[in-house]
């Protein structure tokens, strides 16, 4: 605008990203509502954003040829590999037709970092930073015309992604500022001891995660509004600014080891076996283990895209732990659950929780005593799995030792209404800790270990 150039506003839904195995139709209506929020909020304005149905470089070169492009703007994106590669594609389109490219950063996160020294005190400078306040007003729109555009927008989009569903939160930046005040001004007060609670956590936790992850809202301006409400927030302000500086933390630990969507981060895990039983991943994915906190969890993920951080946590220990099966198929069919999925932290977490890194501890969930801890009354599984409803209290968490003379009393049969565990925790926990304390002592492990720490840790030495 400074330049008196026309500006165009476009936003391309790629065909190949919503193949993607990472990807649901929940995100891309999520997408789609924030984009009726943004048109709603321009049009008094006369603008409005242009939404294309193909993937970049078609898109690109048509506007291209017919109206020529000076610059491009747009963020750095911290993504997949399969974005990676369709933003080295679009570099070379640029360098080709001599257009200017610029992005703008993604919050603190710094492209081809070596070491984290001063990054902390950079996320604070870019967090105290003044927002940027766009003026509209006069500025130099640019209107395709309705002929062409209809002509070169690409495909329709997906009548599913037009139908609003109830169970999932709403996308768009007005809705992240009603979760956001909400929030600040009343829920934070349940913050500390909601965070962990399956029920509770859907209303005691901020649940901006899906407006952060797909740019409704800026981590900035969480952190500043947050800085206004400080006073009323009380020490659970601290707490939650913490978790916001540990999501940039993630995001920039896979812009600097982003092979971590295909490998292990720490190599000395990869001589470790994996059990391959496809019935056991299905039993998982569906939410049928005999397990009823993790079958729980994975319905309600299902059907709302949200569970907390613990219990997020737990599923993943279950999969990789407890039937130890590869965390990436685990990761992949998260992602698609997550209406919050962002590559950074996502893969950043998987790695970590599965204990790949060698530098955190292993954290090995028990789903029964996190049941007894963080639902003891049921309420979140008799929500969600239903067949449990004639199963006294007694034996909710573990349905299993109701003796048959009990189950023929109430009518509820384990093995038809329910099924029985797939696995035995005890079991499967004491083996999980064996070889993974064990692997964690072997020398390929530990060196490994020092130069992850050296990449991803302010202050420790580098030695790459």
């Amino acid at each position: 605008m400074a330049a008196g150039r026309p500006v165009l506003l476009a936003y391309i839904f790629e065909p190949s990203l919503v193949a993607d195995p990472h990807y649901d139709l929940r995100h891309w209506r999520f997408v789609r509502e924030s984009l009726q929020d943004l048109q709603r909020q321009l049009a008094p304005t006369g603008a409005r954003v242009y939404v294309f149905f193909d993937e970049v470089i078609p898109v690109l070169t048509r506007l291209h040829d017919r109206f020529g492009i000076g610059t491009i703007f747009s963020h750095e994106e911290v993504g997949l590999r399969s974005t990676y590669d369709r933003d080295k594609a679009v570099r070379r389109f640029c360098r080709e037709r001599g257009i200017g490219w610029e992005e703008a950063p993604t919050g603190a996160i710094v492209r081809g970092l070596k070491n984290r020294d001063g990054w902390k005190e950079h996320w604070q400078r870019v967090m105290a930073a003044p927002l940027a306040e766009p003026d509209w007003s006069g500025a130099p729109v640019a209107e395709l015309p309705q002929d062409w555009y209809r002509a070169n927008r690409g495909a329709d989009l997906p009548p599913a992604w037009q139908t609003p569903d109830r169970n999932f939160q709403p996308g768009g930046e007005t809705a992240a500022h009603r979760y956001l005040d909400s929030f600040l001004t009343e829920r934070i007060a349940r913050y500390g001891r909601s965070i962990s609670k399956p029920l509770a956590s859907r209303r005691g936790c901020s649940r901006l995660s899906p407006y952060l992850a797909w740019g409704c809202l800026s981590v900035r301006q969480v952190v500043q509004a947050l800085d206004r409400h400080r006073k009323t927030a009380g020490r659970q302000a601290a707490a939650f600014q913490s978790r916001l500086a540990w999501q940039g933390h993630f995001i920039q630990k896979f812009e600097s080891e982003d092979r971590m969507e295909f490998e292990n981060v720490n190599r000395g895990y990869d001589e470790l076996p994996k059990n391959v039983q496809p019935e056991h991943y299905r039993a998982w994915a569906e939410g049928r283990t005999g397990y009823p906190l993790i079958d729980a969890c994975m319905r309600c993920l299902a059907a709302t895209g949200y569970v907390n951080f613990r219990m997020r946590a737990m599923l993943l220990s279950f999969l990789t732990h407890h039937l130890f099966q590869h965390w990436k198929a685990g990761a992949e069919h998260l992602a698609r659950l997550f209406l919050d999925f962002e590559p950074g932290i996502h893969y950043a977490q998987t790695q970590m929780q599965a204990g790949m890194t060698g530098t955190n501890t292993v954290r090995i969930y028990n789903p029964v005593k996190q049941s007894k801890d963080h639902d003891p009354e049921g309420l979140f599984i008799r929500q969600w799995v239903p067949e449990l409803g004639r199963c006294p209290d007694t034996y909710l968490h573990e349905p299993w030792t109701m003796p048959p003379l009990e189950q023929a009393f109430v009518g509820f049969r384990l093995g038809e209404d329910y099924p029985h565990p797939i696995i035995d925790i005890e079991s499967t926990g004491r083996r999980a800790r064996e070889l993974l304390y064990g692997q964690k002592k072997k020398a390929t492990v530990r060196t490994e270990a020092e130069r992850i720490l050296g990449r991803h840790v302010e202050g420790m030495k580098n030695e790459q």
